[in-house]
């Protein structure tokens, strides 16, 4: 029997520890940087098994450490714990308990998954050839729980040389796989502008200076960007998601307030991006006589797949599931946190097909309706572990 089947069949005999784990972790969600209940439960699992676990890295997230050869290299494997603020509306019996908070973009599934590949990893401990670290980490949807583990020497003692996360993905049909090189997502930022005019009565808009209008140019004006500065061959985005200004149906407000993102799969775009925005802000403000105060902040950079590692967890996913479950995704503008992972350490971010309509698993992310089919959850263990093992080979 080929090494790839015994992962896979270590895998699937845990179906329902994984799926179990999943499920508790779902009907109990934590908000970014308060993933206690879901960490402490994480930890217990690890130390039964015999790894060295760090608690409290990152606040709130946990490293799991098998070192089977010291002398050897260390390869990471990452899944992210945090839930959205959303009420769940799905009925199910493992919905969501706590009001306003679920798991609706498949994190829970992503713990259950490298929990599995812990067991998996364990069991077939003597296959490894130098160490593995599991991170589980705090606060993804907020971008800042990769940052905070960084800050806490997650890649450091010992030095990680290559990392490997992994997302359930609704978009792509169950058991499919995507792996890419290159640009998968976006670099991601977030827009904040004042308008400043001057207030009046609604029939006399010649005594004021209306901060409505100059919006409403600004935003049709942003429009031009990926239009009209950006080459159809590259990806960006900008959208402004919220305007706010007046209350009254005849006054002209003082002030408007318009919130937004912008996105780019690569830095050049992104930073065209934003000194168009500042250019174009600058100069409708100008032509109105109002006064704008732009605020432009960076979040996720792009995740970018590595060469090596991408043929490594592309060798490893083909023989697993057969070369015709494997796909190459097109990029997503969605951001992520596991770049700045790969800002540090060559890596692979991997895609895994949960949809399926007759599960009613195809409902989009961040959907109060967001399920995932739990039959894929052992394939997605059996990836985590069979790509590190795999990768120790090579590295």
């Amino acid at each position: 029997m080929s090494l790839s089947q015994k992962v896979l069949n270590e895998a699937l005999s845990l179906r329902d520890f994984i799926v179990n784990a999943r499920r508790e972790f779902h009907m109990y969600p934590e908000l970014a940087f308060q993933e206690k209940r879901t960490s402490e439960k994480v930890a217990e699992v690890l130390e039964k098994l015999g790894f060295q676990v760090r608690r409290n890295v990152g606040k709130t997230g946990v490293v799991g450490l098998l070192v089977r050869n010291p002398n050897r290299p260390t390869v990471a494997l990452r899944a992210d714990m945090d839930a959205l603020p959303l009420q769940e509306l799905k009925e199910t019996p493992y919905k969501s308990k706590v009001p306003g908070v679920m798991h609706a973009c498949g994190h829970d599934a992503h713990t259950a998954m490298l929990l599995g590949a812990a067991v998996v990893l364990f069991r077939l401990k003597d296959y490894i050839n130098g160490n593995v670290k599991l991170i589980f980490q705090p606060a993804e949807e907020v971008g800042q729980g990769a940052p905070e583990m960084i800050k806490d020497g997650v890649l450091e003692d010992p030095p990680v040389s290559a990392i490997f996360g992994l997302h359930v993905w609704s978009y792509l049909s169950s058991g499919v796989v995507g792996v890419r090189e290159g640009p998968l997502l976006a670099a991601t930022g977030e827009i904040e502008l004042k308008v400043k005019g001057k207030g009046g009565h609604g029939a006399h808009p010649e005594q004021t200076i209306d901060p409505v209008v100059v919006s409403a140019y600004l935003v049709t004006a942003y429009q031009t960007i990926v239009s009209r500065n950006i080459s159809a061959l590259d990806s960006g985005v900008v959208t402004i998601s919220s305007i706010k200004a007046g209350e009254a149906f005849n006054v002209i407000p003082e002030e408007a307030f318009l919130k937004g993102t912008y996105r780019a799969l690569t830095f050049e775009v992104k930073n065209l991006i934003k000194k168009r925005l500042q250019e174009l802000t600058d100069n409708i403000c100008r032509a109105f006589n109002s006064e704008c105060s732009l605020k432009l902040t960076d979040s996720t950079p792009p995740t970018i797949n590595h060469p090596l590692t991408t043929k490594i967890a592309y060798e490893a996913v083909s023989e697993l599931v057969g070369k015709e479950k494997v796909l190459t995704p097109t990029p997503s503008m969605g951001g992520e946190d596991f770049a700045y992972y790969l800002e540090k350490v060559p890596g692979t971010f991997i895609i895994l097909g949960t949809g399926n309509k007759d599960k009613e698993t195809d409902k989009p992310h961040h959907n109060p309706y967001f399920d995932v089919d739990e039959d894929v959850l052992p394939i997605g263990s059996a990836i985590y572990a069979y790509t590190a093992i795999k990768a120790l080979e090579k590295l």
